[in-house]
């Protein structure tokens, strides 16, 4: 799209400009914290093979990797096998949630479509199924996810687990549209449940942190295969806020990003295709890449480097013409991630939403917080299952990142307490400080889910450092 390339164009020109401005005007301090790059974990003769999640900020060096084939072989390798055990999916997530010494159970070979009811629009499917290859496996038995998230890389097991979502107000996260599920438990059984078969159990395993066991298989409610269309607009962030209610109840999906130290955001549109749709302009997964170099050149001015950061950004996004994508649903709601970062993010009552966003943009501001990276922000259907971060309200999520070069902590810890002001839930799968006894205020049935892990799992055979202090 030109006026991404020419985005692109300019932001390496300000760039260049600032960096030549500094060689006159001082020097300082690289923006890059080596502390947070990437650490490659070496392969040692006789030694385990290390495992590092995709964000790449957290690893461990399990004695075992299991990779069961089918539900007896997951039965059996859970049951036999040694130490703290840990599911493992794609490695998506960014809290600690797998790392364990001892033994991490991979249900990469357990994947794909086991029977499908294209009467009732159901599929079962394996744990270990990647987002990505399930799109296409359902659209040929001509069903599809009613709605998934813009990274499609985790394995179903991972994503429900996790209650890892989308955005709409008429749809759930992926833990809402199962159905039904079989579980290996720790103690070697594998127990099948839905609303009707061992209903309290569903209501906990749906969202779980694999703290009961390995979801083996689970039954998806689906639709119809069909197409959408998204188009993506520079917006000022305010009319957005203003007019949130009839954004998002006049479109399938919508979701927005405002970029920080700018009054603008970047909107999402999603809606059922139309005849006549075409592609417009070219999705640049990069472009966000352009933004920090962009901040990295001007933050050391004191005062006048975000001025001139704003002036500079909004002049070029106002020029920006819309993306439109369109096609088949799968392909459309996801969106390709090229380079690293590490993500906070935390739901609040959706009434609460615009406050909690408008503060945070604002304390980013009076603090000169080192963030670049577009917020988003979604609304997400209540549900009833214990740990979902749904439970019982309509929620809006709202995620924090920052770039995988970048320290985090210190950014983070400056706007995390916001979230507690709006009585926000942390996403399972992100990074978050909270314990035992913060979570358990916050969610309703936590006594009942603690309660169940315990009779599952009495020694604690599935919970990590992480877990044992989420949940006590």
């Amino acid at each position: 799209m030109t006026g991404r390339r020419e985005f692109l164009k300019k932001s390496a020109i300000l760039t260049a400009g600032a960096a030549a401005a500094s060689l006159t005007t001082g020097c300082r301090e690289s923006a890059i914290d080596t502390s947070a790059l990437p650490q490659v974990s070496a392969v040692e003769a006789g030694k385990p093979l290390p495992w590092t999640n995709w964000a790449a900020n957290h690893r461990c060096h399990p004695q075992q990797k299991l990779s069961p084939t089918n539900e007896q072989e997951l039965v059996d390798a859970l049951k036999n096998a040694k130490g703290i055990v840990r599911p493992v999916g794609s490695g998506h997530s960014f809290s600690p949630v797998v790392p364990t010494d001892d033994t991490l159970i991979a249900t990469d070979l357990m994947s794909g479509v086991i029977s499908h009811d294209s009467e009732r629009q159901q599929a079962e499917v394996w744990g270990g199924t990647r987002i990505h290859n399930l799109g296409p496996l359902l659209a040929g038995v001509g069903q599809a996810l009613p709605n998934q998230p813009d990274m499609d890389y985790p394995t179903i097991a991972g994503a429900v687990s996790t209650s890892v979502h989308g955005t709409g107000i008429k749809f759930g996260s992926m833990s809402d549209y199962v159905v039904g599920l079989k579980l290996a438990t720790p103690n070697g059984d594998l127990v099948e449940c839905s609303a009707g078969r061992n209903p309290q159990l569903f209501k906990a395993a749906r969202t779980s942190l694999g703290a009961l066991g390995v979801i083996a298989s689970v039954t998806l409610q689906n639709v119809s295969a069909f197409e959408l269309t998204e188009t993506t607009r520079v917006e000022a962030t305010e009319d957005l806020l203003d007019d949130l209610d009839n954004r998002f109840s006049g479109h399938r999906h919508f979701e927005f990003f405002p970029i920080p130290y700018t009054d603008l955001s970047l909107a999402v549109y999603t809606d059922p295709a139309r005849p006549g749709d075409n592609n417009q302009g070219e999705e640049d997964p990069g472009a966000v890449n352009q933004l920090k170099k962009a901040f990295d050149a001007l933050d050391w001015m004191p005062v006048v480097g975000p001025a001139i950061y704003e002036r500079a950004i909004s002049n070029i996004l106002a020029g920006e013409s819309d993306t439109v994508r369109t096609g088949p649903s799968y392909q459309v709601f996801a969106h390709h991630r090229i380079f690293r970062f590490r993500e906070m993010e935390y739901t609040v009552p959706v009434e609460f939403g615009p406050d909690c966003l408008r503060e945070i943009l604002s304390v980013v501001r009076k603090k000169n917080l080192p963030l670049s990276f577009p917020i988003e922000y979604r609304h997400v259907k209540s549900d009833d299952i214990w740990l979902s971060m749904f439970e019982g309200k309509d929620g809006a999520s709202i995620s924090i990142h920052q770039y995988g070069d970048r320290g985090y902590k210190a950014l983070f810890a400056e706007i995390e307490p916001i979230f507690w002001k709006y009585q926000g839930r942390p996403h399972w799968g992100k990074i978050h400080t909270l314990g035992s006894e913060q979570l358990a205020g916050l969610y309703p049935h936590w006594r009942e889910f603690t309660e169940m892990r315990r009779e599952l799992d009495p020694s604690g055979k599935m919970l990590n450092e992480h877990l044992t202090r989420v949940f006590g």
